[in-house]
């Protein structure tokens, strides 16, 4: 993981305190814990009476599908980059390849 020893990270969540063993840096971990807060805080205030334990699996499916939809894209872009440099590397080997063949025609005209 992180180049951090493993420590206790003392965290705010809804509310609650957590003790976090992490060997990430503090403000990481803090800025984990933010997002989940954050997270659980804007199910809780869409007005559904949930107990607290249905928000944070709430919150988790939330997180869950913004990590799959964020590979997804990272996927598709990585598809894209993939895409464009074998199309570029083509050109590239046709020019050089027209090249050869107008290089091997002047040289043939010089004999």
């Amino acid at each position: 993981m992180g180049m951090y020893e493993k420590g206790v990270v003392t965290v705010q969540i809804f509310g609650k305190e957590y003790p976090i063993a992490s060997d990430q840096n503090r403000e990481y971990v803090q800025k984990l814990a933010d997002y989940v807060d954050r997270k659980m805080n804007e199910i809780a205030a869409e007005g559904e009476t949930f107990a607290s334990g249905k928000i944070a699996v709430q919150a988790c499916l939330d997180i869950a599908d913004d990590l799959m939809r964020t590979r997804n894209e990272k996927e598709q872009l990585i598809r894209t980059v993939q895409e464009t440099v074998s199309s570029i590397a083509k050109m590239i080997e046709n020019r050089l390849d027209e090249r050869e063949v107008c290089s091997g025609v002047k040289k043939s005209q010089k004999r």
